[in-house]
């Protein structure tokens, strides 16, 4: 018998509905554990876009030793200029710190009256070139500012850039660890049902052995049915985690939506829920050859 690829999809789709239970089922274990392992994703993938926007904000601010010299901060501003890493550096003053903390403070700027410029050091802002906004590659311009003996302290935000960049790496590792366990999951529950739809056509299936159906012809609907499961259970488990997203964001307390739409919350981009998708398909494939490689050794 030839193999016609639309003849081979009816079938495929035949036999789903004759086994609409266990298929929906099926279906339905799948979209969850998609679901589980898209909600890491996202989580994963707002938490990196978060650190992104915020290590692109991260400045440098060296504060000078208070017995520097005037004459000296020149060289001290060509000598950080010249390091690898650096983008450009500002020198602020005593007096030009006030003048910003008097803007910051707005209405409540009395609250500096009597502190004179005096009382607080020189400094630099370093602004770094974009692939140095890291925790790593911030720390190595940071060792080389220390090498400087006019140089009293150094801030940058370590702890921030240490913490979000380790929970990033945790919650991937976490994504890709489960992941795996519901990839081998979603490959015994696809294996299992259409076992089973097999099983419940053993008859037709030696009918058709007997006829000279050849092994493609038999097997190929099974493997279409097995994607078509994976894909639909994957396309409805990134349907509810859109769903869930727009629940989130719409029960969000107004006194915290104008911090948080500041925020952007993204949906996973269109090559992760096309990856996905794919993914799906290939899992319902191999699952589909997996029960279809079993029950022919067994029935042989």
């Amino acid at each position: 018998m030839r193999l016609f690829p639309k003849t081979m999809l009816v079938r495929a789709i035949q036999n789903m509905r004759r086994n609409l239970f266990l298929n929906v089922t099926t279906i339905g274990v799948i979209a969850i554990s998609v679901l589980i392992f898209s909600t890491f994703s996202l989580i994963a993938f707002n938490l990196a876009s978060f650190l992104k926007i915020w290590e692109d904000k991260i400045e440098v601010i060296v504060y000078l030793r208070g017995k520097t010299p005037a004459t000296e901060i020149e060289s001290l501003l060509n000598k950080t200029r010249q390091m690898e890493g650096v983008e450009y550096v500002k020198y602020v003053s005593p007096s030009d710190a006030i003048g910003f903390l008097e803007a910051k403070l707005g209405n409540q700027k009395n609250l500096l009256e009597g502190i004179q410029p005096t009382v607080l050091p020189h400094s630099l802002e370093v602004q770094l070139k974009k692939e140095y906004r890291n925790s790593t590659k911030i720390g190595e311009v940071v060792f080389q500012l220390k090498q400087i003996p006019q140089i009293e302290e150094i801030q940058y935000g370590q702890e921030w850039v240490e913490m979000f960049s380790s929970l990033v790496h945790i919650l991937r590792l976490t994504q890709w660890v489960l992941g795996g366990l519901l990839l081998l999951a979603m490959l015994l529950i696809i294996s299992n049902t259409l076992q089973l739809a097999i099983a419940s056509r053993r008859e037709e299936i030696e009918i058709m052995k007997w006829v000279g159906a050849s092994p493609s012809f038999i097997q190929v609907p099974f493997y279409i049915e097995g994607m078509i499961q994976g894909l639909l259970g994957a396309g409805l488990a990134l349907f509810f985690l859109f769903l869930l997203q727009r629940i989130i964001l719409l029960y969000i307390p107004l006194s915290m939506k104008d911090r948080i739409l500041k925020i952007p919350i993204l949906f996973l981009p269109p090559e992760t829920l096309i990856g996905i998708l794919l993914g799906g398909m290939v899992l319902g494939f191999l699952g589909s050859f997996m029960a279809s490689m079993r029950f022919l050794k067994v029935s042989e």
